[in-house]
This record gives structure tokens, sequence and C-alpha cells, in this order.
């Protein structure tokens, strides 16, 4: 049977972003807007406007509280780390809902999101590098594609040896991170955010930075059970990628470490609508 035609139209059925959200992430995509621009884009939406500012105060942006006004954000963080924190608050809602067909519960997904973008940064600084804002925002939307995929995949009964994309393959026609280019491409981002997406599980091998980051983040933070569901153990880790970064054990475990103690001060972020 062919599952293609279900997952089209789960795509096109799927939440959409709100309408501010939307338009903020479209207009920070110009390299040449103006920041007045984008206040008066978002300050239209004072409920929008507000949650972007509570999370910008957030430890996760290296604030101890909320800035004054937007203006006073952007200028902070710049251009390319609003865009992470708009990002962030613009789909961290969605991250929160539980995915049965994934064993995971309400916020499991945002959970691993947010440790998997947390720990891009972290293997960077662990090598000497500075950390990657688009590395950041590719990881917090990695797994996206499982909001679409997740029912179909509570009738899937494969066998617990296979590699989880596999079975959904058998359940949908594609897997989680072809489903998630898919449904950023509908939302009309980036090409890069879609591709890093894309190739999370299976960087290529002249793979760009962001998805390698990705991958091996992503397949830390499983390791450590942080939004592990039920795929957690059953994805295969990238030799080309290992070999690339070649970081030790003791090192992979101090970014592991930093990771966790991050993610436990940040996890309650205010904006995405969550447990608390």
């Amino acid at each position: 049977m062919n599952r293609k035609p279900l997952l089209a139209t789960r795509v096109f059925t799927m939440p959409a972003l709100p309408a501010a959200a939307s338009r903020t992430l479209q207009l920070l995509q110009h390299p040449k807007v103006e920041p007045s621009r984008i206040v008066r884009v978002m300050e239209a939406d004072a409920d929008w406007a507000a949650a972007v500012l509570r999370l910008a105060g957030t430890p996760l942006w290296g604030r101890s509280g909320a800035p004054e006004n937007l203006r006073d954000a952007i200028g902070v963080l710049g251009l390319r780390r609003f865009y992470q924190l708009v990002a962030v608050a613009a789909v961290g809602p969605l991250l929160q809902a539980p995915l049965a067909g994934y064993g995971l519960g309400e916020g499991g997904l945002w959970d691993h999101s947010l440790a998997v973008a947390i720990a891009t940064r972290e293997l960077l600084l662990e090598k000497g590098l500075r950390p990657c804002e688009e590395a950041f925002t590719a990881a917090v939307l990695h797994d996206v594609g499982k909001l679409i995929l997740g029912s179909a995949l509570e009738a899937e009964t494969g066998s617990e040896d296979s590699v989880f994309e596999e079975a959904e393959v058998r359940a949908a026609g594609m897997d989680h991170a072809e489903a998630g280019a898919l449904l950023l491409e509908h939302w009309k981002l980036p090409y890069w955010l879609v591709t890093a997406v894309r190739t999370h599980h299976e960087p290529a091998e002249s793979s760009f930075l962001i998805a390698d980051l990705v991958h091996l983040a992503d397949a830390l933070c499983l390791s450590a059970g942080v939004g592990a569901g039920a795929d957690g153990l059953r994805h295969r880790v990238s030799p080309d990628v290992s070999q690339r970064w070649n970081l030790s054990r003791r090192s992979l475990e101090r970014v592991l470490g930093r990771t966790l103690d991050l993610l436990a001060e940040a996890k309650d972020l205010p904006a995405v609508g969550g447990r608390r």
C-alpha cells in the first residue's frame, strides 16, 4: 500500500505556525532587514512580542532578565541569534505534543529537541570553536517530522531490532527526517534548514557542518535517554561523522554533562506553552 498520499495530506493539515511568528521568520530571512521593521511587525501582535521577550530573558540566551524591549533584544543578541529565539518561540508549542507512536509523553519531544540544540553548542566549544547559530536552530527543528508520522506509527508493529526509520517508511512511506523537511518547506523556511533536517540521520560523505552537528548531538542525547521514546536506541551513528569529528569518550562525556546541566536550567522556558 502506498502511504505517501497520507503523508502529503498530513503536511497540509498540520497546525500552521502562528501568523505573527511566520511573518517574523520570513522577515528575518532578508539579509538587509532593518531592526525597526522587525519591531513594527512583531509589536502588531502584543502577545507574540511579549512571549519572545520573556524567552529572551532565560539562561538559554545568556540573560538574567528580560530585555526592556524588542529593539534591545535584537541589539544584544544580533539578528542571527534573534532568529534562533524566534524559531524556538514559534515552534516550541508544537513540540510539546505527546506522540504515542514514538512513546513520547507531553513535552518529551521538546526536551529532546532543546537538549540537542544545546549539545550542538557544547560540541563546538569542546573542539575550541565558536557556536554555530544555524546549527542550534536546525537542532530545535530536527525531529519536527515526528509530529506528522506519530499517528501512523501507532499501528506499526515492526521488529524492535530494526532501524526505526525503516518502521517509519513502512508506516508512512518515508522517515521523519524527510517528513520534517517537507513541513519546513511548507512553512517556507530556508533551504539550509530544510537540508539539515532532511539529512540529520544520514549526513553525506561531504556533509556540511550543520547536519554533522545535529547528527552527533542527537545521538549523544538519545544515548542519555533524553526524549529517547520508543526509537531512542534504534538509530545508527554514522561512522563517517564520528571519524570527521574524532571526539574521545571523555570529551563526549564532558559535552553530555554540560548539556544536561544547561537543559535542567532551561527546559521550563516560559514562551513554549509547556510544562513548568
